[in-house]
Protein backbone atom coordinates (compact mmCIF):
# COMPACT_ATOMS: atom_id res chain seq x y z
CA UNK A 1 0.00 0.00 0.00
CA UNK A 2 1.70 3.48 -1.10
CA UNK A 3 1.36 6.55 1.36
CA UNK A 4 -1.12 7.79 -0.74
CA UNK A 5 -3.36 4.78 -0.61
CA UNK A 6 -2.79 5.11 3.17
CA UNK A 7 -4.02 8.27 3.45
CA UNK A 8 -6.91 7.91 1.67
CA UNK A 9 -7.31 5.07 3.17
CA UNK A 10 -7.80 6.87 6.72
CA UNK A 11 -9.19 10.30 5.37
CA UNK A 12 -11.64 8.74 3.04
CA UNK A 13 -12.73 5.37 4.97
CA UNK A 14 -11.94 6.04 8.13
CA UNK A 15 -12.87 9.39 8.51
CA UNK A 16 -10.03 10.88 10.11
CA UNK A 17 -9.38 14.62 9.63
CA UNK A 18 -6.71 16.65 8.04
CA UNK A 19 -5.26 18.06 10.61
CA UNK A 20 -5.38 14.55 12.39
CA UNK A 21 -3.59 13.17 9.57
CA UNK A 22 -0.92 16.09 9.64
CA UNK A 23 0.29 15.60 13.04
CA UNK A 24 0.10 11.65 12.23
CA UNK A 25 2.76 12.17 9.35
CA UNK A 26 4.10 15.72 9.86
CA UNK A 27 7.08 14.91 7.23
CA UNK A 28 4.60 14.47 4.90
CA UNK A 29 1.91 17.42 5.51
CA UNK A 30 2.13 18.37 1.31
CA UNK A 31 0.78 14.88 0.34
CA UNK A 32 -1.88 14.65 3.22
CA UNK A 33 -3.04 18.23 1.90
CA UNK A 34 -3.30 17.02 -1.95
CA UNK A 35 -5.19 13.53 -0.77
CA UNK A 36 -7.71 16.08 0.94
CA UNK A 37 -8.00 18.29 -2.27
CA UNK A 38 -8.45 15.49 -4.22
CA UNK A 39 -12.84 15.41 -2.54
CA UNK A 40 -13.14 19.09 -4.17
CA UNK A 41 -14.89 18.80 -7.34
CA UNK A 42 -12.79 19.04 -10.73
CA UNK A 43 -14.59 22.22 -11.93
CA UNK A 44 -13.82 23.89 -8.36
CA UNK A 45 -10.24 22.16 -7.99
CA UNK A 46 -9.29 24.01 -11.51
CA UNK A 47 -10.24 27.00 -10.15
CA UNK A 48 -8.50 27.06 -6.72
CA UNK A 49 -5.32 25.61 -7.89
CA UNK A 50 -3.39 28.17 -10.29
CA UNK A 51 -0.72 25.84 -11.71
CA UNK A 52 -1.31 23.38 -14.12
CA UNK A 53 1.30 20.95 -13.41
CA UNK A 54 -0.13 20.81 -10.06
CA UNK A 55 -3.83 20.54 -11.25
CA UNK A 56 -3.23 17.75 -13.54
CA UNK A 57 -1.22 15.96 -11.17
CA UNK A 58 -4.00 16.08 -8.50
CA UNK A 59 -6.19 14.55 -11.23
CA UNK A 60 -4.04 11.63 -12.08
CA UNK A 61 -4.00 10.31 -8.66
CA UNK A 62 -7.59 11.21 -7.86
CA UNK A 63 -8.01 8.92 -11.03
CA UNK A 64 -5.50 6.21 -9.92
CA UNK A 65 -6.98 6.57 -6.31
CA UNK A 66 -10.68 6.34 -7.20
CA UNK A 67 -10.08 3.48 -9.51
CA UNK A 68 -8.54 1.68 -6.29
CA UNK A 69 -10.84 2.11 -4.30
Amino acid sequence: MTLYEKLCDLKYRQGIPTYELAHRFPEHVERVHEVALLDIPENTLREVVQEKQLFERLMSLKKQLWRLS
